[in-house]
């Protein structure tokens, strides 16, 4: 390997550059999704959400549920769940002057709210709310359209608890910027306590949403919940069930991803093939003078095998090892979609930002399929060594 340098080079950087475009593709693409689905469900539904049995079908604040200690208690025990908030939901007319948009307005506990969701982080302008606030946090594309700023009055009118008229005014303390189109031009937040005054409900919640480790965990727990809840009237439900569509459009993602990924495979396949092809023609005549002194050519395709399989994983990793910090940086600082691009993201109601995925099996799945590729086309070198006729080959 070492007494032809360039050669040996050449073959670990065509491997080398082959891992890095297939990672950089399913890194995108995955990472996309993932802050798509972990930015709406942690605003809405939660990885994993607890209702009261019928809920989820009519979003009604009449199915409500009051607070719990050994609901409470469960989520606490559960190891998975990274974090849990109880909120209440209900649509509402707000208005101001002229203007008037239909909104999700959501009650919430602040400082659990923040575990998960992250909603002070949002605040371009105000601050964040407390227990005792009366006011309300503003999404930025709802106050545009109501052309509110800070310290204005909106009016909120909605159908409280049992019937009752809810109605109420409130100074805006903050303005949240949502990375979702959609969700940006309709969202409101109130401190629990003013929620439940608004709407007539006491001490009561339409939901808990919980926040999640591993998301390859996301039915066992779900079922674990389940268990522990019986005969409580509880419905527990996953983000797959409740966001149905989002669901649909990651797994339409991921199929349109893999057949590009299919594409991108066969080029590398057809390069790293040009690159054995090299190798064995430059090697002919040394192949023809090792097997007329009497080195059989099973041994001998042996040892070529052997080569590209040891360069194939210098390849392998040094291409997953040197993209992963780049990666990292793009997951740090995401890359902000501008033009016609950033514009055609949002027509799908997805932010315009590329935050590349750090999951390490991205990086394991990919350099396995290039590794595995270039072990199948090191084959070739069996046939062509047998193919070898010993006068041409010294002669060549």
């Amino acid at each position: 390997m070492w007494r032809s340098r360039r050669r040996t080079l050449i073959t670990i950087s065509s491997i080398f550059f082959a891992v890095i475009f297939a990672i950089l593709m399913r890194v995108a693409v995955v990472g996309l999704f993932e802050k798509l689905i972990g930015d709406t469900v942690s605003l809405t539904s939660g990885y994993i959400q607890v209702h009261h049995s019928g809920y989820w079908e009519n979003r009604s604040v009449d199915s409500t549920f009051e607070d719990n200690p050994k609901l409470t208690a469960i989520l606490n025990r559960e190891k998975e769940v990274t974090a849990w908030t109880p909120r209440l939901e209900s649509f509402a007319l707000a208005s101001s002057g002229n203007r008037t948009k239909g909104i999700m307005v959501t009650g919430i506990d602040p400082e659990k709210e923040n575990s998960v969701s992250n909603l002070s982080k949002k605040i371009i302008a105000g601050r964040y709310l407390t227990g005792n606030d009366k006011g309300i946090i503003l999404a930025q594309g709802l106050a545009a359209y109501l052309k509110l700023k800070l310290n204005d009055t909106v009016v909120l009118i909605g159908q409280g608890y049992q019937g009752n008229m809810a109605s109420g005014k409130y100074p805006i303390t903050g303005i949240a910027k949502l990375g979702i189109p959609e969700m940006n031009k309709g969202m409101a937040w109130l401190p629990m306590a003013a929620a439940r005054d608004f709407l007539s409900t006491g001490a009561r919640y339409t939901s808990i949403s919980i926040l999640i480790n591993n998301q390859d965990n996301l039915d066992a727990l779900k079922q674990s919940i389940v268990n522990q809840t019986k005969r409580e009237g509880y419905e527990v439900m996953t983000w797959k069930q409740m966001i149905p569509e989002l669901d649909q459009l990651f797994q339409a993602k991921m199929v349109q991803n893999e057949i590009m990924s299919g594409v991108l495979y066969l080029v590398i396949a057809f390069g790293i093939f040009g690159t054995i092809l090299m190798m064995l023609n430059e090697r002919l005549h040394e192949f023809g003078i090792l097997i007329a002194i009497g080195m059989k050519k099973g041994i001998l395709a042996g040892v070529v095998v052997m080569e590209m399989v040891l360069m194939s994983v210098v390849g392998v990793v040094l291409g997953a090892v040197c993209i992963y910090p780049l990666v990292l940086y793009y997951n740090i600082h995401p890359i902000k979609l501008t033009g016609d691009m950033g514009k055609s993201t949002e027509l799908y109601n997805i932010e315009p930002v590329i935050q590349m995925s750090v999951n390490i099996s991205n990086f394991i799945i990919q350099g396995y399929v290039v590794l595995l590729i270039a072990i199948v086309l090191s084959l070739y070198a069996i046939f062509k060594i047998h193919k070898i006729k010993v006068i041409e080959a010294i002669n060549s």
